[in-house]
């Protein structure tokens, strides 16, 4: 069905969120201009996973899933830290008939890159072809008028602007009134990554053919999570550990080190992994920080989205899939059925209603299992604490259902009726 309200929209930033905003909204009938402060192919990082309420999306969206060479995940297993004896395994087996999608494990990069062939490309399933801008920085934003101000004095003007320009976002004071809350948290993070060659000459092949996330630790700061993705050809790492254990304090997504830095952190751990670690490649820190979350995520026609509006531990393995919810909820309250509610401000609001909340959640129960691996979904249960989240909460999650509720509830509120005049 074709949406009667077309809108030109600008999405600052073309990572993850970026394209899954242009993505949504390019189907939702819109036209799209993405912004990118550099050029486009500098997208980095190892492994994420897309839990079924992320994955669902990209299959509404058309996006072609297996080209960007997933992992479909199996199972999660817990390995004691000393030994790597299996400790627990938490069976994926019922998965797909349990929440509609399946649990996949991508290489950063081949996400990228397929995400933004359908976002630009001619693909023929609904709505016209993003723009892409490059070397586009912004710098300011005017919330009220939607205009995107960037580095070179260039300015752009959209019926709607959504910024997803990452974690460090340059727009997000212009919405929220101030600089964020932000405080170092007491961790830091390597990654890397191993191909499956090499790992057979080593006879750790195993690692690359189990179709699991395997954690080491979890009970405090220390923590080793494994996967593979890339169809297997790949293993990437993430290994957590006290930010005091370093020498200086480099800030930063990509400070470069060597594995045998990697596998000295580590003294006491299985010695397949510090064995790993020795010879991987791309190993690289980051310092983890706290983000205090935001009160409000819109202001004019403007919009935070993914980690410019909820940056999170990456402990629930949930930071991509927000980002891909809060693009889907674009999608929806831009699309047709809501196409009569209406003007952008309205979808907006509506749109940090259905979002901040959940999201929300997510962020302060990220934070927890930073120290915690029971606050992790899939090892975590609400009968060991009343309101511990679930796997059950996250992954299946009707957003359908959540807007119609919210919508209404809004609509009562300003009509003081029951009925929505949506577009059936």
């Amino acid at each position: 069905m074709a949406n009667p309200s077309s809108y030109d929209i600008g999405v600052v930033g073309a990572g993850l969120g970026g394209l899954s905003a242009a993505i949504a909204l390019r189907r939702a009938g819109h036209r799209v201009t993405l912004y990118e402060r550099f050029a486009f192919d500098g997208e980095v990082g190892a492994s994420l996973s897309l839990a079924s309420n992320g994955s669902r999306f990209l299959a509404a969206w058309g996006v072609p899933v297996s080209a960007a060479r997933p992992v479909v995940l199996r199972s999660l297993v817990r390995h004691d830290w000393a030994s790597g004896a299996v400790i627990s395994t938490y069976p994926l087996g019922d998965y797909r008939a349990r929440f509609g999608a399946d649990y996949h494990n991508f290489h950063r990069i081949d996400l990228h890159r397929t995400l933004a062939a359908t976002a630009l490309g001619e693909d023929g399933e609904g709505g016209p072809p993003a723009v892409l801008r490059t070397w586009r920085r912004a710098t300011a934003l005017h919330p009220e008028t939607g205009t995107v101000v960037f580095a070179t004095g260039e300015t752009a003007t959209h019926d709607a602007v959504i910024c997803a320009d990452g974690i460090r976002s340059a727009l997000r004071p212009a919405l929220l009134g101030a600089q964020p809350d932000v405080t170092p948290s007491a961790s830091c993070c390597y990654r890397c990554i191993i191909s499956r060659e090499a790992l057979a000459g080593l006879g750790l092949q195993d690692f690359a053919d189990a179709s699991a996330i395997e954690f080491w630790g979890g009970e405090g700061i220390d923590k080793i999570v494994l996967s593979p993705c890339s169809s297997g050809s790949v293993v990437s790492c993430y290994c957590f550990y006290a930010a005091a254990k370093n020498d200086e304090t480099p800030d930063g997504w990509d400070q470069a080190t060597t594995g045998a830095r990697l596998a000295a952190t580590f003294p006491g751990l299985d010695p397949r992994l510090r064995l790993l670690f020795a010879h991987a490649d791309d190993v690289n820190m980051w310092r983890l920080y706290h983000h205090a979350p935001y009160a409000r995520w819109t202001r004019g026609v403007a919009a935070l989205l993914g980690d410019a509006a909820h940056p999170m531990m990456p402990d629930q393995s949930q930071g991509a899939c927000m980002a891909v919810e809060d693009a889907a909820a674009l999608g929806i309250l831009f699309g047709p059925r809501y196409a009569a509610l209406g003007g952008v401000r309205e979808k907006l609001l509506l749109y940090e209603r259905v979002r901040l909340a959940r999201a929300t959640r997510l962020q302060e129960a990220s934070k927890r299992a930073r120290t915690d691996i029971r606050e992790r979904i899939g090892w975590s249960s609400a009968s060991d604490l009343p309101g511990k989240l679930t796997i059950e909460e996250v992954c299946g999650y009707d957003m359908h259902a959540h807007i119609e509720e919210v919508v209404a509830e809004y609509h009562k509120e300003r009509t003081g009726r029951d009925e929505v005049k949506a577009v059936q």
